[in-house]
């Protein structure tokens, strides 16, 4: 037993001493993806996590979200965390990560969204350069309309949906769950409002990119017995937040 117990101390010392440490440029910011002070978030824990059992140790390399493409092309980094592009230097995870937007509404206001077109003539609150980047339709939906208006702080959505100031807020739904506990908007209300989670965009998948092959092969093994384990599904619950088409599959 004594002996057992020694080659395991000796493989976890071993393991942290010769591990391929890999400088990775992190974009985003914004929690629960990525909660920069605290060193922690979905992406990056799954990120951190699917390295490690790789083999790999995630050093992170916060830079603004334009730059880290940048510092690919350059090699100043050897991945970037994600990104929708397909036209990186490197080679390209399978997808670790799904953002998924809805339009969202108080489920007492019993507002019908189908489609996008369904969405003029109402207040609109989104997040910041969602027009550009939620396709052709919808830029034009946004288009000369008065009531539709964008922010960066996202948290300002719940508040604005819950006291009815705006009919409808887009936000990825991780997002918009994530700050329905937050203090901000806690203190402005008892208790969140049951919302309605109108499907009326397209989840979008994004990869990881590495500058080393056997860096990308050695990941989509690891991402694979990650979400085998049920590792994948508990980070992700561990933040308070669900998967919003499960329940309206459901």
């Amino acid at each position: 037993m004594k002996k057992y117990l020694l080659s395991l101390i000796l493989l976890f010392f071993s393991s942290e001493v010769f591990a391929d440490k890999l400088k990775i440029a992190v974009g985003l910011w914004i929690p629960p993806y990525v909660i920069r002070d605290e060193a922690r978030g979905i992406e990056y824990d799954i990120l951190k996590e699917t390295l490690a059992l790789a083999g790999h140790e995630m050093v992170p390399r916060y830079v603004p979200l334009a730059r880290t493409l940048a510092e690919l092309r350059s090699g100043q980094v050897d991945g970037i965390m994600s990104t929708g592009l397909t036209d990186l230097p490197g080679c390209y995870t399978n997808t670790h990560i799904t953002y998924w937007n809805y339009a969202i509404t108080l489920s007492s206001n019993n507002i019908q969204i189908d489609s996008i077109k369904d969405l003029k003539g109402r207040t609109i609150m989104a997040f910041q350069n969602a027009r550009n980047y939620l396709g052709e339709d919808y830029r034009q939906m946004t288009h000369g309309n008065k009531l539709y208006k964008e922010i960066g702080d996202q948290s300002s959505q719940n508040k604005l949906l819950f006291s009815k100031r705006v009919e409808v807020v887009i936000a990825d739904q991780f997002i918009f769950q994530w700050f329905n506990r937050s203090p901000e908007v806690l203190k402005t209300i008892k208790k969140a409002p049951e919302v309605t989670y109108h499907e009326i965009f397209p989840p979008s998948r994004f990869q990881s990119v590495f500058l080393r092959q056997d860096v990308c092969d050695s990941f989509n093994i690891a991402l694979k017995e990650l979400k085998n384990s049920g590792r994948y599904d508990e980070i992700v619950a561990s933040y308070g937040v669900t998967n919003v088409s499960d329940s309206l599959i459901n």
